[in-house]
């Protein structure tokens, strides 16, 4: 008979079994774009249609991240951080099986759900399970597990795709996910917050959601519905009516989803729209790049695959460095000079045609990969600097939060703005290949504008050096 494992080995199971939590969440990032291609074929998904397949997902991720933080409080981090482990691994297998466009974008949502689970808790499930000295290797480990994904995802996925299928992408998440779930479930302990009588804010929740749902729709859908129309108009009305109500509903409520006084500290202002701004456009660049490659300059699956590590590659390298590059430049000059270089990577794509090969697209991704490590490396921390040591859990929460929801907007703008721009060639008489070049310059306009506010906000606002004691833990999460 196998004796149960020691005190010291059931620790690091439990880091085990959430860093691979964080692991899968990562790969899903990176490989889902690739199969979107071969989906649109076999599916026949209109372009509004897989803008779904990604918004669904990144939607339910930023309406639920704070909610279900609140539920593990309440119920327990392990028993929320495993329900959520079952939601992903069964969002996997709805979209693995999937039929048509409806189930694969519900099989998203029902991910979405599940993973917005795994980011509120893992983290919180193995620093609970390690001593104090221990957390700083724990945090380490944790983000080392995002690293590999992120690093190998787009090979991954690029080659799942091409020498299997595209349904490889999402059954490749299952095992991973009964790993994850079989190691918690006998080591990680039954724990809640230590605070008295958390509760979920439904009403902030309730308003949250439908009116960021109803934004979202009427972008995805106002080129089909036609953008003059009245149910474009009035669903979008409705969306940005719900989404100002939420000021008043938020202040009427003891544990809001969103505490809007975070946004009086500057510092944390100024991260939260360097965290939405290159967020989305880390989206976009995803969605549209392996189309371009596959599509227009005709790339197979894999080979596209290998030429998004470009994206990836400058993060990881630069994320070590960064407490050296902050002590010398300050938090202030290192993230200005990440949203830079994403917004000088945006206008250069605005020139883009039906002629740009590859190697005239390699420098852009390259800088606008040295903009996401300049601002990952050191954005949570900059954030809650200036921040009360209390409000550190909500504040980093919405900060999450914001990343989901800088990516379902931005994706919908930039999206709606392709959709319109490349019909309108397309109707004119151009190419395929040049109307899908001159859509993806027109949304690489809007997502530079989007990203030269932020530089300005990040500019004005974020000051001072992140303190020494807080790890740069979250600093993959996209």
């Amino acid at each position: 008979m196998t004796p149960p494992p020691s005190e010291d080995t059931r620790r690091w199971w439990i880091l085990g079994g959430a860093s691979t939590s964080l692991f899968v969440l990562m790969l899903d990032s990176t490989t889902v774009p690739l199969a979107l291609p071969s989906i649109r074929l076999e599916l026949g998904a209109s372009a509004s249609g897989l803008q779904w397949v990604q918004n669904v997902y990144l939607l339910t991720l930023a309406v639920l991240v704070i909610a279900l933080s609140r539920l593990g409080d309440m119920i327990g981090r392990r028993r929320v951080f495993q329900l959520g482990t079952i939601a992903f691994g069964a969002g996997s297998v709805i979209c693995a099986t999937a039929g048509s466009v409806a189930q694969l974008i519900a099989g998203r949502a029902v991910q979405g759900a599940g993973g917005a689970a795994l980011l509120a808790v893992s983290l919180v499930v193995a620093n609970l399970a390690l001593r104090p000295e221990e957390r700083r290797h724990a945090a380490g480990v944790w983000a080392a597990a995002s690293v590999v994904a992120l690093l190998i995802g787009p090979v991954l996925g690029g080659a799942a795709v091409e020498f299997v299928g595209w349904r490889l992408v999402f059954w490749l998440t299952v095992p991973i996910t009964v790993i994850a779930l079989a190691i918690t479930g006998f080591a990680a302990p039954v724990s809640r917050g230590e605070m008295a009588g958390p509760r979920i804010d439904f009403p902030g929740l309730l308003t949250m959601a439908l009116g960021l749902t109803a934004v979202v729709f009427s972008l995805v859908q106002g080129e089909q519905w036609g953008w003059d129309s009245a149910a474009t108009l009035g669903i979008l009305a409705a969306g940005l009516g719900l989404l100002a109500a939420l000021w008043f509903v938020e202040h009427r409520v003891r544990e809001p989803i969103i505490d809007f006084g975070l946004f009086r500290t500057a510092p944390y202002l100024g991260a939260t729209a360097a965290a939405f701004a290159l967020a989305g456009s880390y989206w976009v660049v995803l969605f549209y790049l392996p189309q371009y490659l596959e599509l227009v300059i005709g790339h197979s699956t894999f080979a596209s695959g290998v030429r998004l590590v470009p994206v990836i590659a400058p993060m990881v390298a630069i994320c070590p460095f960064a407490r050296m590059l902050v002590a010398r430049m300050g938090a202030r000059g290192v993230m200005t000079a990440g949203m830079a270089c994403g917004t000088a990577a945006w206008v250069v794509l605005t020139r883009v045609d039906g002629d740009t090969r590859y190697i005239e697209l390699l420098p852009v991704l390259l800088l606008f990969g040295l903009g996401l490590g300049l601002v990952y490396a050191t954005m949570w921390a900059a954030a809650t600097a200036a921040m009360p040591r209390e409000k550190a859990g909500i504040g980093s929460g919405a900060l999450a939060m914001s990343l989901c929801l800088g990516g379902a907007l931005l994706l919908a703008a930039g999206g709606a703005l392709f959709q319109h721009i490349e019909l309108e060639r397309r109707t004119g008489g151009s190419s395929f290949d040049a109307a899908f070049a001159d859509g993806l310059a027109g949304a690489s306009a809007l997502l530079a504008a989007a990203m030269a506010a932020g530089t300005l906000l990040t500019w004005l606002c974020v000051r001072g050096a992140p303190s020494a004691r807080e790890p740069h833990r979250h600093r993959y999460h996209l």
